[in-house]
């Protein structure tokens, strides 16, 4: 049976575990490195989720997908978030486990900001699908924003304005549905 819910410091050790495992199986999707994440304590991962939003999906008890928002403290950017370190496992895609988390997380946005910007590899089609089919417009890229193994990467930036009432695409905001 699967569960989505907010992520708390008891979560630490399995954040850690499947954030290690985003970054070691997909290196070129996150801005973090293994190596840079396998050295910090579990601590760490336990403070994030008190830092920010990190919603959670569970599957039998397990941690299996994760997406984070960020808000900035600076007055004039406080209107926007930052999705980041959206992750599920292989053997969990497909099954609307992605979906409910990202649910999730814009639920919060929606209370929180007025709009949610991500970034996402250029070369990553089904994530790119999947972001557009939940309402987020492509504004523009990044040429190389990544140095991944000697090769660079670049991110298309996407952005989904939000009704705060709804956590919804607002009127006259971008809006698009496209499949997975």
């Amino acid at each position: 049976m699967a569960m989505v819910r907010r992520l708390v410091p008891e979560d630490g050790e399995a954040l850690r575990m499947l954030r290690l495992e985003a970054l070691r199986l997909h290196p070129e999707a996150f801005g973090s490195s293994h190596a840079e994440e396998s050295a910090r304590p579990v601590e760490t991962f336990a403070e994030w989720t008190t830092r920010g939003y990190i919603a959670g999906g569970f599957v039998d008890g397990r941690l299996d997908a994760m997406a984070g928002l960020s808000v900035p403290g600076s007055a004039k950017q406080m209107h926007k978030g930052m999705l980041w370190g959206v992750y599920v496992r292989e053997s969990r895609r497909g099954g609307g486990l992605a979906e409910a988390v990202m649910d999730a997380v814009l639920g919060h946005a929606g209370t929180q900001v007025e709009q949610v910007h991500l970034s996402v590899a250029a070369t990553n089609v089904r994530a790119f699908r999947f972001y557009r089919r939940l309402g987020f417009e492509p504004y523009g890229v990044e040429p190389r924003a990544l140095k991944v193994n000697g090769g660079y990467v670049d991110e298309l930036l996407m952005v989904k304005v939000l009704d705060r009432r709804t956590g919804r695409p607002s009127p006259g905001g971008p809006q698009s549905s496209h499949a997975i």
